[in-house]
């Protein structure tokens, strides 16, 4: 019996140690999220200068207009919540 108990007991132990920690998942999808965006919006912002230096009057006017486009907000998510005992 004591032996059965301690096998739950390592079992238990190591896989809590082997689990994905809530906090590190956050921040790797903050990390994901802000790089993407920022990948974006120098994307849209290089494609509206080209627009802008090598187009006519007209697309130049275009260019600016869409720029508003380019501002685009972040998305936020939740950070996650500690149980009382802190895991």
């Amino acid at each position: 019996m004591r032996m059965l108990i301690g096998i739950l007991f390592c079992t238990m132990f190591l896989t809590g140690c082997a689990s994905v920690n809530k906090d590190q998942l956050y921040y790797d999808a903050a990390k994901s999220i802000s790089k993407d965006n920022t990948m974006s919006q120098t994307a849209c912002w290089s494609a509206i200068s080209e627009i802008a230096k090598n187009g006519s009057e007209a697309a130049k006017v275009g260019a600016i207009s869409l720029a508003e486009k380019c501002k685009n907000e972040t998305i936020k998510i939740e950070a996650p919540k500690k149980s009382i005992l802190g895991f």
